[in-house]
Formats: structure tokens, sequence, C-alpha cells
């Protein structure tokens, strides 16, 4: 295949799109982070030598760090989102919604400070209980959106009951089509939120999940958000 259509082929057009969103990059370095914190556990326990192991511990940190700085700023993004929630009528689903943009945004403003002090601009002598509170909100935005997404699909259950009951008229089948996207969206979020919830669980001791485990489920979640950016930048195709 000439050098001419190697460039100019649609998956590496589409590429170039996914990866020139922020999200899109982060999704990757994400699931590289996650899988080289796989790889160091795993390598360890396999007796590789410490250069080895250390190697993908290095990956893992840079990325991380990385990741962090990427995310300066984010914590205005999820207030917006909260105060956006206000004027949702149902209220049930406005306080969860409300409650994980909250527990996201007080998680990145202490991110920022975690990335401060890795990055040595300034070293913060109570780094534990700034990153133990960032856990903290990181988990508590997780355990909102958990309930948020068992929410919708009880609502998107019952819709669909109704509609498959009511299926009569095209209108009634499209809605039903709706709704099974809309089921289908809500259980792959609800599983992702599960994957990552032990990620801050475990880093909390509220669980006590071996390194390589912890790396597997986040490489797992980093996967499946790449997934969904990837069909919300470059459509289901």
């Amino acid at each position: 295949m000439p050098i001419r259509q190697i460039f100019l082929h649609p998956t590496v057009d589409r590429s170039l799109k996914y990866s020139s969103t922020t999200v899109g990059r982060d999704k990757v370095y994400r699931a590289v982070q996650y899988f080289a914190r796989f790889l160091a556990w795993y390598l360890k326990r396999q007796g590789y030598d410490k250069e080895t192991i250390q190697r993908f511990a290095n990956l893992k940190s840079t990325l991380g760090l990385s990741r962090k700085l990427m995310r300066l700023g984010k914590p205005m993004e999820h207030l917006q989102h909260a105060t956006k929630a206000l004027n949702v009528s149902d209220s049930f689903a406005k306080y969860i919604t409300i409650g994980r943009q909250l527990g996201y945004a007080v998680y990145l403003f202490w991110d920022t400070f975690s990335w401060v002090h890795s990055a040595g601009v300034y070293k913060f002598q109570q780094i534990k209980r700034i990153n133990d509170n960032a856990y903290k909100a990181w988990l508590t935005g997780l355990i909102f959106s958990i309930i948020h997404g068992l929410y919708k699909l009880h609502q998107t259950s019952s819709q669909r009951s109704f509609l498959i009951s009511k299926a009569e008229t095209s209108e009634h089948l499209e809605d039903n089509v709706t709704r099974n996207r809309e089921r289908k969206a809500a259980i792959r979020q609800l599983i992702q939120d599960l994957l990552d919830l032990t990620i801050p669980a475990t880093a909390l001791g509220y669980l006590r999940l071996e390194d390589g485990l912890v790396g597997l489920t986040g490489f797992i979640s980093s996967i499946m958000g790449a997934q969904s950016q990837w069909k919300k930048v470059n459509g289901p195709k």
C-alpha cells in the first residue's frame, strides 16, 4: 500500500480526530498507566530483575503525573455540571447528579495539590492526608454515580415494559429501541464505575486487593471509557 494511502486511510483520520480530544488522550494514557501497574506487579511476582520492574513502575508514575497536569482546571467543569443539574425536574436524579459532580470536583481539587507535591513544585508535609481526601471524594462521586446508574436502569426498565405492552405503532417501537440503547449505556457506565470503585477503595484500605488486580480493573475501565469516547467522536461505526 502506497505511503499516501496509509496516511489518508479513514482509520488514521479517525484516530487523529480521537487523539485531538483531551478526553481521548487521557483514556489512552490511563489504560497504559494501569496496564503498567499490572505488569510491574506481575513481573515482581515472576521474579524479574528490579531494573525491568522499575521501568514499568516509572512509566506508571510518569503517566499518572502527566494526567494530573491535564486535569488542572477540571474541578470548574464539574461544578458547572452540578449547577446545570439544578434544572433537572426529577428531584432524586437532580440530587444524586449534584452529589456525583461535587464529589468529582472535590477529588480533582485535592488532586491538584497532589500534582504540585509530586512534580516537586512544593512539598506538603500532610501529603498523605491530601491524597486520602482526594480518594475519599473520588469514592463519594463514584458511589453517587452508581446510585444514579441503578436509578437510570430502574427507570428505563419500567419505561421499556410499558412500551412493550403498548408496542402497536412505529412510534412506540422507536421509543422502545431508544430505551434499550439507554439501558445498555447505563449498564456499561455502571460496570465502569464498579471497576473504578476498587481503586480509591483499595487506596483507602476499605478493600484489600492485590496491586495487579487494581491495575487490571483500571485498565479494563479505561478501555471501556476509550471505546465510549471513540464512538462519541467518530460515531458508532
